[in-house]
C-alpha cells in the first residue's frame, strides 16, 4: 500500500519505523537434514508424532518427529509477541505485512501487462507532450482514446483473474468469494418463508398442524359416512380433498424443514432472521417463530386497519363541507389504535435487536431482506503471502478460552528449509498444505479429506475419521492422550466443513485477510487491556476525544467470520455511547450556534435542540480488525476512519504506511436517542420518558457525511427523515434516518421554533422546497387535529394525504368551531410556531365567506350550524389567532419574530400559500390582506340567542371587540409595516396590476 492511499486527515501522525523483511527465512542455514529421526515402523501399525490441519487445505498431514520440531520452531517467532509493537515488527521481518495488497482491480494485472499498463497510465496522466505535434483536435481525442481502450482492455483482463480466484467486482469495490453465498443464502431463506406469509400470524408449525387436523377430522367423515346416499358424490369429492391435504401437509413439511435449514445456514454466515433473532438462540427456535407470527398479527391487523381507515376517510371527505364531526375529534379513535399497533410492532422489533446483542455471537440481524449491505475489502495478499493459520493435534499451551483457541500461526519464512526454496513466490493455486508438503517433503503424509468424515449436514465426523486412521493402521501419538483428542476435536469442527456445505455457504472465513485477523486477536488477548480509543481530528491537529474503550481480554471476537465486534470489548455492554456520559439536564439546556442571513447580513441565533446521544455498535473485518487491534485506536475524520499511529516499513527501495484501509473495513451503526427540552406540547412527546427513539429502526452511519449543519429534513419516497450531526463542530458523526412516527410531531415542532428563532429567514434545514412544503402541511394538520398526525405517515403517503385533505377541504366554520373549542394550551403554543407557509392559508380560510355546516357534539347530536353563526364562529376564531399571536407578553419577548411572522403570513394569505417574487407586489398584498381581515371583522351577525353556544360566543367575542383589544393587538403586530408601506400604496397597486396582466397574457391565469 503507498502513501496515496492514507487518510487525507491533515492531522500529524505518529511513525514507527519496522524492521524490513529478512532476506533469508529463519533457520535456512541449519542443516536440513541432520540428525533425521524416522518414526517407527511396524507391520501393524505406523505411528507419527502428530496431525495437522492447514486452514483452507483439503488434507490432513501426519507429521514425523522432524516436522514437528520445525513447526515449533517457527511458532516461537510469534510467541511471546504480546505488545502491537512487538507483533508488528514480528510481522515485519517475517514479510507478512509486505504481502498486502490494496483490493484495487490494478492489484490483479498479469505480470506481462504490468508494463505496459504502466506507461498507458504515465501517457493518459499527462498526454500533452504525445499530442503537441497534432494539429488536429479531432485526432488527438481519438488517439487519447485508444490509449484509454488500450488500457481498459488490461483491466478487463485483471477483473477476470480476480473473478478466477473468486473475487467479485461492484461499483469499484471488492468483495470476497463468501459475497455471493449470503445473497444466495438470504434468497433461499424468503423463498422457503414464503409459503408461510398467506397466513403469517400463525406460526409454521401452527399452520402445518392445521393441516394434519383437516386431514385426520376428513379421515374421521369417511368413517362416520361410510353409508351415504347413492348418488351422493361426497365420497368422491373428500377423496379428491385427502389428496390435496396431504400434498399440502408433504409440501408444507419440506418448507418448513427447508425454513429452519436456511435460518441456520444463515446464521452460520454470521446472520440472523427475525425468527433467530426473536428466539434469542439457536438450540430452539419455537420461542422467536411464535413472537414472530405475533409481529404479522400485527401487519394484518395494520391491514385491515388500513382498509377500515381508507373508507372512513372517503366518508369523511364527502361529509365534511356539509356534516362532519369537528375536525379536532374526527381522528382521535383511530389515532389510539395506530399508537397501540405502534407499540405493539415496536416491542417486537426492540427485542429482536435486544437479543441479537446479548447472543454469544455477534449476528447482523436480517430483519427486512434490504437491510444487508455487503462488506467489501480492503487488501488483498501477494503470492508469497507467508501467514499460515492450522491446528495440530497436540494441545496448544497457554491457549485461552473459546472454540478458536487451537488455532495455531507460523510463517512459512520461518520455517527452515533448503536455500534453494528461501522466499520463493507461492503459486496462487497452491493452497497452504500443499505449501508445507512441498516444503517437508518426506517429513509428512498427506490424507486427502474424505467425504465419509462429514455427516448428512456437511459437519466433520471425528468418529468417522477416526475409523479411517484404524483401518490403515495409522497410529498418532498426540491423540493417546483423551484431552488432545477432544480438544483437537471440538477445534477441527470449528474449521472444517464438507465441500458441499463449503460450496454452499462457507461457514467459517478462511480467507488470508480472517486468517490475519484470527492472528492478531488471540496473539493480543492476553489480558494486557490495551486502551481502544475513538477520536475526532480538529483541522489544527489537536486531537478531541469522543470516547475511550478499553480492549478487555473479555471482548467477543466473531474469529470464524473474520470480524471483531468493538463494542463486545466493552464488558457486557452492546453500545458504545456517543457521547460516553449521563446525558443532564445541562446538556439537554445547551444551546448551539446557527447561522442565518437577513438583508444579506450573516447573523447568528443560540439554538436550544435538546441532546441527542448515539448508541453505536461498530464492527470491523479483515485486515481493518486487524489494524485496530495493533495501533489500539482509530480517528474519525472528515476523509472517514483512520489510524493516527502509522506503522511504516522501509526495505531499502519502498517505504510502505501501513494504515490496512479502514475505510472498507468497518461498519457502524446502532440507535440515535433524542433527549427534548421542556416545552413540548403533552400531545407530542410522551413526557413520562427522557428519551426517545428518534430515528426507525436501526441507523447507518456513513462516515464520509461532514453535516454543514447539526440537523436536516428531507422528505423522500414517501418518508420524513432527518440528519444530525454529533461531536465536535470540524468532525461530526453524521447520522441519516427515517423519522419514527411517534416523533415526527415532535420534528415538527422543533423546525417551526427554528424558524421562528430566526425570525423566519430560511435556514437550510430542509433538503428541499418538497420538504418545506411537507413540514407546512404536517404543521397545519396538528393545529387542526391537535394529534400527533406524524402516526398516520406508519401507514403511508396517501393516508397522511387524505388526512389532511379533510382539513383542507374542511368548511371555515368546521375550522373555525375547532379553534373556539380546543384546548387553548395547546392552539396557542402550536399557533404561534406556525410557519407563515401554514399561518396564511388559514387566515385565509378564516376570512372567507361563512357557509351552512353541520357538526355532531359529544352527545352524538347533530347540530345545524346557520350562516350567520359560521360567521359569529369565525370572527371569534380570528380573534383568539390574533391574540395568540400578538398578546402583550408576546410582543414583549418576541415582538420581531412575531411581526415577521405575520408580514410573511399576509403575503401568503390564499389558499395555496402562493406567495409573488416582487417585493413590490408582497407589499400590495400585505395592505389588502390586513384590510381584508379588518373588513371581516366589522361583519354584523344575526343569531339566535336561545342557544347556549350563541351565547357564550357571542360573550367571548365581546371580550375581544368592547374594549379593543382584537385592534390593539392586530395594529401591534402589522400597524408599522402598514404606515410605512401605505405612504407607496399606488406604486405598489401598479406593481400587482402589472404582474397580473403579465400572467393574464402569458396563459398562467
Amino acid at each position: 500500500m503507498n502513501n496515496s492511499e492514507s487518510s487525507s486527515s491533515t492531522a500529524p501522525q505518529t511513525v514507527t519505523l519496522l524492521p524490513p523483511p529478512d532476506k533469508q527465512p529463519f533457520g535456512a542455514e541449519q542443516v536440513l537434514f541432520h540428525n533425521i529421526k524416522t518414526c517407527a515402523k511396524d507391520v501393524s501399525k505406523i505411528e507419527y508424532k502428530d496431525i495437522a490441519y492447514f486452514i483452507e487445505g483439503n488434507a490432513f498431514y501426519l507429521l514425523d518427529d522432524t516436522a514437528c520440531d520445525y513447526f515449533a520452531e517457527a511458532e516461537k517467532v510469534f510467541q511471546g509477541k504480546k505488545s502491537p509493537e512487538e507483533l508488528m515488527n514480528t510481522l515485519a521481518q517475517s514479510n507478512t505485512l509486505n504481502g498486502l495488497l490494496s483490493a484495487d482491480i490494478t492489484s490483479f494485472i498479469a505480470e506481462e501487462d504490468k508494463k505496459d499498463y504502466q506507461e498507458l497510465e504515465k501517457w493518459l496522466d499527462n498526454p500533452q507532450p504525445h499530442l503537441r505535434e497534432m494539429t488536429n483536435a479531432y485526432a488527438a481525442a481519438e488517439w487519447v482514446k485508444v490509449q484509454k481502450e488500450k488500457r481498459q482492455v488490461i483491466l478487463d483482463k485483471a477483473q477476470r483473474l480476480a473473478e478466477l480466484q473468486g473475487y467479485t467486482f461492484e461499483d469499484g469495490l471488492l468483495y470476497s468469494y463468501r459475497e455471493p453465498k449470503i445473497q444466495k443464502a438470504i434468497k433461499k431463506y424468503l423463498k422457503a418463508r414464503e409459503i408461510f406469509l398467506k397466513e403469517a400470524e400463525l406460526t409454521p408449525q401452527t399452520q402445518l398442524e392445521t393441516l394434519k387436523e383437516r386431514l385426520e377430522s376428513l379421515n374421521r367423515f369417511y368413517i362416520d359416512n361410510d353409508k351415504l346416499p347413492n348418488g351422493y358424490h361426497v365420497n368422491e369429492a373428500a377423496n379428491y380433498y385427502e389428496k390435496y391435504l396431504s400434498k399440502e401437509i408433504k409440501n408444507t413439511e419440506d418448507k418448513l424443514k427447508e425454513l429452519t435449514t436456511s435460518i441456520e445456514e444463515l446464521s452460520l454466515l454470521g446472520i440472523a432472521t427475525p425468527e433467530l433473532a426473536l428466539a434469542g438462540t439457536t438450540e430452539d427456535l419455537t420461542t422467536g417463530h411464535e413472537s414472530y407470527a405475533l409481529y404479522f398479527d400485527y401487519l394484518k391487523k395494520s391491514k385491515a386497519f388500513e382498509e377500515y381507515l381508507h373508507d372512513r376517510l372517503k366518508g369523511l371527505l364527502k361529509a365534511t363541507n356539509s356534516y362532519a364531526l369537528p375536525p379536532n375529534n374526527l381522528l382521535k379513535r383511530e389515532y389510539e389504535l395506530l399508537k397501540e399497533r405502534q407499540k405493539e410492532a415496536m416491542n417486537i422489533h426492540e427485542l429482536a435487536i435486544h437479543n441479537i446483542f446479548n447472543m454469544s455471537s455477534s449476528l447482523f440481524l436480517l430483519w427486512d431482506a434490504e437491510d444487508y449491505r455487503k462488506k467489501p475489502i480492503k487488501h488483498i495478499v501477494k503470492a508469497n503471502y507467508p501467514l499460515r493459520e492450522y491446528i495440530l493435534g497436540s494441545k496448544k499451551e497457554q491457549a485461552g478460552e473459546g472454540e478458536f483457541s487451537q488455532l495455531r500461526y507460523i510463517s512459512l519464512n520461518s520455517i527452515p528449509q533448503p536455500s534453494n526454496n528461501a522466499n520463493k513466490k507461492v503459486p496462487p493455486q497452491e493452497n497452504s498444505g500443499e505449501t508445507i508438503e512441498r516444503i517437508l517433503k518426506a517429513h509428512v503424509r498427506k490424507l486427502t479429506i474424505e467425504k465419509t468424515w462429514f455427516d448428512e449436514r456437511g459437519l466433520f465426523n471425528v468418529d468417522a475419521f477416526l475409523s479411517t486412521l484404524k483401518s490403515e493402521n495409522i497410529v498418532v501419538k498426540s491423540f493417546s492422550e483423551q484431552s488432545n483428542l477432544n480438544a483437537w476435536g471440538e477445534a477441527v469442527k470449528q474449521v472444517l466443513f464438507s465441500a458441499k456445505l463449503k460450496k454452499r455457504l462457507s461457514p467459517f472465513d478462511d480467507s488470508k485477510q480472517a486468517q490475519f485477523l484470527r492472528m492478531t486477536m488471540l496473539s493480543l488477548d492476553t489480558g494486557v487491556g490495551n486502551p481502544l480509543e475513538i477520536s475526532g481530528t480538529k483541522s489544527n491537529g489537536k486531537i478531541t476525544a469522543i470516547e475511550v474503550l478499553p480492549m478487555e481480554v473479555k471482548s467477543e471476537l466473531i474469529l470464524a467470520k473474520g470480524e471483531v465486534n468493538i463494542v463486545k470489548m466493552l464488558t457486557g455492554k452492546p453500545f458504545i455511547k456517543v457521547p460516553n456520559k449521563v446525558i443532564s439536564d445541562t446538556d439537554i439546556d445547551q444551546k448551539i450556534k446557527l447561522k442565518y442571513s437577513d438583508k444579506g447580513q450573516e447573523k447568528i441565533i443560540n439554538f436550544q435542540f435538546g441532546a441527542y446521544q448515539a448508541l453505536m455498535y461498530c464492527k470491523a473485518w479483515g485486515f481493518a480488525g486487524a489494524s485496530i487491534a495493533l495501533g489500539s485506536k482509530i480517528e474519525f475524520g472528515a476523509e472517514g476512519f483512520m489510524i493516527p499511529d502509522v506503522f511504516q516499513v522501509n526495505d531499502e527501495q519502498l517505504t510502505q504506511d501501513l494504515e490496512l484501509g479502514l475505510k472498507a473495513g468497518l461498519e457502524v451503526g446502532g440507535f440515535l436517542l433524542w433527549y427534548p427540552p421542556s416545552g413540548y406540547p403533552d400531545f407530542l412527546v410522551d413526557k413520562t420518558k427522557r428519551s426517545h427513539q428518534l430515528i426507525k429502526g436501526a441507523l447507518k452511519l456513513e462516515s464520509s457525511i461532514t453535516a454543514k449543519v447539526p440537523v436536516r429534513f428531507c422528505f423522500a419516497n414517501k418518508k420524513l427523515s432527518i440528519g444530525l450531526s454529533i461531536g465536535p463542530p470540524s468532525t461530526k458523526l453524521s447520522f441519516e434516518g427515517e423519522i419514527s412516527p411517534n416523533m415526527v410531531g415532535a420534528c415538527v415542532w422543533q423546525f417551526q421554533r427554528l424558524l421562528r428563532q430566526a425570525n423566519y429567514h430560511r435556514i437550510e434545514i430542509v433538503e428541499d422546497d418538497e420538504t418545506f412544503k411537507q413540514l407546512s402541511l404536517l404543521s397545519k394538520g396538528i393545529l387542526y387535529s391537535q394529534l400527533n398526525i406524524g402516526l398516520f405517515l406508519a401507514e403511508q403517503k396517501d393516508t397522511i394525504d387524505q388526512v389532511l385533505d379533510i382539513f383542507e377541504r374542511s368548511s371555515a366554520g368546521l375550522v373555525a368551531y375547532t379553534l373556539i373549542n380546543g384546548d387553548d394550551n395547546i392552539l396557542a403554543e402550536w399557533t404561534r410556531l406556525l410557519i407563515p407557509e401554514a399561518l396564511g392559508p388559514l387566515l385565509s380560510t378564516l376570512v372567507s365567506e361563512p357557509k351552512v355546516f353541520n357538526i355532531v357534539d359529544t352527545n352524538d347530536d347533530r347540530i345545524k350550524i346557520e350562516k350567520d353563526e359560521a360567521l359569529l364562529m369565525q370572527q371569534l376564531a380570528l380573534c383568539k389567532v390574533i391574540h395568540w399571536l400578538g398578546n402583550e407578553h408576546i410582543m414583549s419577548t418576541e415582538q420581531k419574530a412575531a411581526t415577521r411572522q405575520m408580514q410573511k403570513a399576509l403575503e401568503r394569505m390564499n389558499p395555496n400559500s402562493k406567495v409573488s417574487k416582487s417585493d413590490d407586489v408582497k407589499k400590495h398584498d400585505f395592505l389588502i390582506n390586513r384590510q381584508t381581515i379588518l373588513n371581516f371583522m366589522n361583519k354584523d351577525f344575526d343569531v339566535d340567542m336561545e342557544k347556549l353556544y350563541n351565547i357564550k360566543n357571542s360573550t367571548n367575542l365581546y371580550k375581544y371587540l368592547n374594549n379593543g383589544k382584537f385592534y390593539r393587538e392586530f395594529d401591534a403586530l402589522t400597524i408599522n409595516l402598514f404606515e410605512t408601506y401605505y405612504k407607496n400604496k399606488d406604486k405598489y397597486d401598479n406593481a400587482a396590476f402589472d404582474e397580473s396582466l403579465s400572467l393574464l397574457n402569458n396563459g398562467r391565469h
